[in-house]
C-alpha cells in the first residue's frame, strides 16, 4: 500500500484540477450553445439548462473541496483559498521612522 510520501499529491492535484475544470468550462459552454440554438425562453432550454448548470456548480464545489485537501503551496489552491493574506516587504531600519520615545529603549 502507497503511503502519502510516495504519491506525487500536487501531480494529482494537477491533473485533477486541470480536468475538472475543463469540464465545467465544456458543460457552460454547451449551455451557452444551447441558448444560442434554441433560444433561452424556448423549452427544450428549459428543460435543459438547470441540468446543465447545477452539473456545473457540482463540479465547481468539488473543485473547492481539491483546494483544500491539495497541499497548501499547490498553485491552484490560490483560485479558492479564502484567507489569502498580503504582506509587503519588511523595511530596511534605515526606512522606518521612530518615534522619539521609541529610541530610548
Amino acid at each position: 500500500m502507497a503511503t502519502v510520501k510516495e504519491i506525487n499529491l500536487k501531480g494529482f492535484c494537477d491533473v485533477a484540477f486541470t480536468e475538472l475544470s475543463g469540464m465545467k468550462k465544456r458543460i457552460l459552454d454547451m449551455r451557452d450553445d444551447l441558448a444560442h440554438t434554441y433560444g433561452a425562453e424556448t423549452k427544450v432550454f428549459g428543460m435543459y439548462e438547470r441540468h446543465l448548470r447545477e452539473l456545473a456548480d457540482q463540479i465547481e464545489w468539488k473543485l473547492q473541496i481539491l483546494s483544500h485537501a491539495c497541499p497548501f503551496d499547490w498553485k491552484g489552491s490560490t483560485e479558492y483559498n479564502d484567507n489569502i493574506v498580503s504582506v509587503g516587504p519588511a523595511g530596511k531600519p534605515s526606512d522606518i521612522d521612530f518615534s522619539g520615545g521609541y529610541l530610548g529603549g
